[in-house]
């Protein structure tokens, strides 16, 4: 995440929310952290029940939402792409089943038992 303020000039500040520190502070949630490149400053954020509105109305924005769902997607969609690759191998197992039923029904098959 980037921030930008004027009085940075033309500097932008790179934040990873990822890093940082959550902490609840009486009726406040802090996100705390130290900003590294280009300065070295300690930084917090204060949220209070106040705030819950402007939070609501950023998550629920469409940009927002799209850009959350194009990145989530990606990591399911691998999964998907590999539970792919192992349909077709699936796909055989029932030709195999029909293959021991008729042999099964013809009388060709041996039966056995199951001692549970």
């Amino acid at each position: 995440m980037k921030l930008w303020s004027r009085g940075l000039g033309k500097q932008q500040l790179q934040m990873d929310l990822m890093r940082y520190e959550i902490t609840r502070d009486g009726e406040e949630v802090v996100i705390s952290g130290r900003i590294i490149e280009p300065v070295n400053w300690d930084f917090w954020i204060r949220f209070d029940e106040n705030d819950v509105p402007g939070l609501i109305r950023v998550a629920k924005n469409r940009k927002l939402i799209r850009m959350v769902l194009r990145r989530y997607l990606k990591k399911i969609g691998r999964f998907f792409l590999f539970w792919r690759r192992q349909k077709p191998a699936e796909a055989g197992e029932p030709e195999k089943a029909a293959a021991q039923a008729v042999a099964s029904a013809s009388g060709s098959g041996s039966t056995t038992c199951d001692p549970e």
